[in-house]
Formats: structure tokens, sequence, C-alpha cells
């Protein structure tokens, strides 16, 4: 394996709980961030609002740019991103990365559903790139479209990029056709929220995995936020059920809700009001800084944001046995 996969130097230690805003105080102007989960489910939206707190900028991020990532990139927090989906469910585009790309202050860069799936994949084993078919045909392949120049010039650590978005090769092997020769996606840093968590960081997830089994094992920085921390002993008595190893992960943060407004299973539904009111409000730049003023500049901790939110509407959040979510019924 060789340095663009290892590990930032961090001093060793068996208890990794942090606050968040240590965590993300280890996120650095430039890196590459992949923020975990997909769309509105499981994700690290504590994480995100602490990433605007603290005036992070220039990250590139990868996967998508859904409600989190749009929070930061509204913010001036990201510059680019290189990923497969850009949208907010069924609320549509993801409104504040919509305004910057149009300003040409934000700079996508598009790839395939599977094409994040190897990337990581690749990252996580140690190899330079992978082959495959996906997006063959597709305007994933066009130069016309093709940013990663501007991704090497944006990233704090150039390395992480590739030197090239794909190669087209004749298969070597089996003389099958064409196929395209993809990078690894390396992370500098990985942020997944869990259900649960130890101390020592082995992490579990329930409901879909998406892609953070792969990239914390791609990112040199993994923080995991989780809903709840538990003894490691209690983890281990059912270890198939744990997806995370605490080999990977560097910093926890016990943070309960730091999902909201996204859906975290077993735990809380997705407030699809507050979505909503985002979507309204971030539609515009006066719009949205207002949003950003009310819910994360003047909420200087998580308990004032759950204060805000109030208990009634928490409760009516909060997921119900067995299914593991509120029903709507």
């Amino acid at each position: 394996m060789n340095n663009l996969f290892d590990k930032r130097p961090r001093l060793a230690r068996s208890n990794k709980v942090v606050s968040l805003s240590e965590a993300i105080d280890e996120i650095r102007n430039g890196d590459v961030l992949m923020m975990g989960s997909f769309v509105d489910t499981r994700r690290p939206m504590a994480a995100a609002y602490e990433i605007v707190r603290q005036q992070k900028h220039n990250l590139i991020l990868l996967a998508q740019c859904s409600l989190a990532e749009d929070i930061m990139v509204g913010a001036g927090c990201a510059i680019a991103w290189r990923g497969c989906y850009t949208g907010i469910a069924t609320f549509g585009l993801s409104p504040a990365t919509l305004r910057k790309t149009e300003a040409g202050k934000f700079f996508p860069d598009e790839i395939g559903h599977l094409d994040i799936i190897y990337g990581a994949l690749a990252a996580m084993v140690g190899s330079p790139f992978v082959a495959t078919r996906a997006t063959l045909g597709s305007d994933v392949l066009n130069d016309q479209l093709d940013r990663n120049r501007i991704l090497i010039d944006k990233a704090g650590n150039k390395a992480m990029i590739p030197k090239k978005k794909f190669e087209l090769i004749e298969d070597p092997f089996y003389n099958q056709g064409l196929v395209k020769l993809l990078p690894a996606m390396p992370a500098d840093a990985a942020i997944i929220h869990t259900q649960m968590a130890g101390e020592k960081g082995t992490a579990r997830i329930s409901g879909s995995l998406a892609f953070d089994h792969y990239f914390v094992h791609a990112a040199r920085t993994v923080i995991v936020t989780t809903e709840q921390i538990v003894p490691e002993e209690y983890l281990r008595r059912d270890p198939n059920r744990n997806q995370i190893p605490c080999t990977a992960v560097d910093m926890v943060v016990e943070i309960p809700w730091g999902g909201h407004p996204s859906q975290v299973m077993g735990y809380y539904d997705t407030d699809i009001p507050f979505i909503r009111d985002y979507v309204l409000s971030a539609r515009t730049d006066e719009g949205f800084e207002r949003w950003v003023g009310e819910w994360i500049l003047d909420v200087k901790s998580r308990d004032q944001y759950l204060d805000k939110l109030g208990a009634s509407r928490l409760e009516g959040l909060r997921a119900a046995d067995p299914q593991g979510y509120r029903s709507r019924s």
C-alpha cells in the first residue's frame, strides 16, 4: 500500500471519543471529503453544521450533493464535487448547489453510481484503479464535461486527485472490447453517522450501508458520529452485526439526533417539513443566509438545536417498533 492510501498520523489511543468540534477541527481546508450514507438517510448532519460553523473552505466532496453537502456548498465550504447524485429526493435538485454551479462558484464532476462503488473499493484495497464497463456510452466520458483539472487545481493535497478522470483500453485478457480504467477514489476524510459505536471505534449500522463500509477504508481520517456510544464488549457479543472495525476509525462523537433531519433507522424518521422549509429557503442567496443563521450560526450547541426543534416535534419523529421508523398511516 502506497502513501496515498495511508492513514494520517494520529496519537494511538484506545478511547477515541472526542467532542464534535474537536473532530471537525481535524478536517483541513482543501480536503477531499466523503459524507456518509445517501440522500436523506443516516446523514451526518450535525457534522455538516459544525463544518459550516468552523468556516472550512475549498472542500472537494465525493459521492453526492444532497442535503448535508448542499448546506456546505451554499455556505462556501465546498468548491467542487465528484459523484453521481445531486438532489434532495422528492424536492428536486439541490438548490444551493444549483445556484453556485450556475454562478461559476462550484464545480461538479459527474461519474456513475457504480463508479463510486468501484472507486471506493479500489482505494480500500490499495489499488490505483479498476477496470469496468460502467458509463461507457454516457456523457460521463464527454471530454467537454471533464473537470478533473479543476479538481486538481482546487485540492489541498493534489496527489489525492488522479491525473486523469479515466482511461479507455481494449480488454487485453478476454478480447471483450472496450473497457474503462477508473481511478481509485481515496478521501482525505470520511464522516459516517451510525446508530451505535464503541469507545474504540467499532460501529454498527442498521439499514442501508450505502458506500460507508468501503469509504472507511478509503479515507485517511475517519470520523464516526453516532446516536449512542456503547461498550465495545457489547458490540463484540454479536460481531456479525458490526460493519465498521475499530481499526478503521480515528474519532468517535456521541451526538443523539445527529442525523436530523434525515432518517436514522431504529431511532427517528425523516423530518420532511424541515427539509421542505430548507429547500424553499435555499432557492435564493438571501433565504439561504437566513436559514443558516437561524439553524446553524445562531445555535451554538446540539442541545440548543434540539430545544429549538421542540420535544413534541422530536417525539413525532421517534421510530416505533417493529418497523424502525415512524408510520404515517
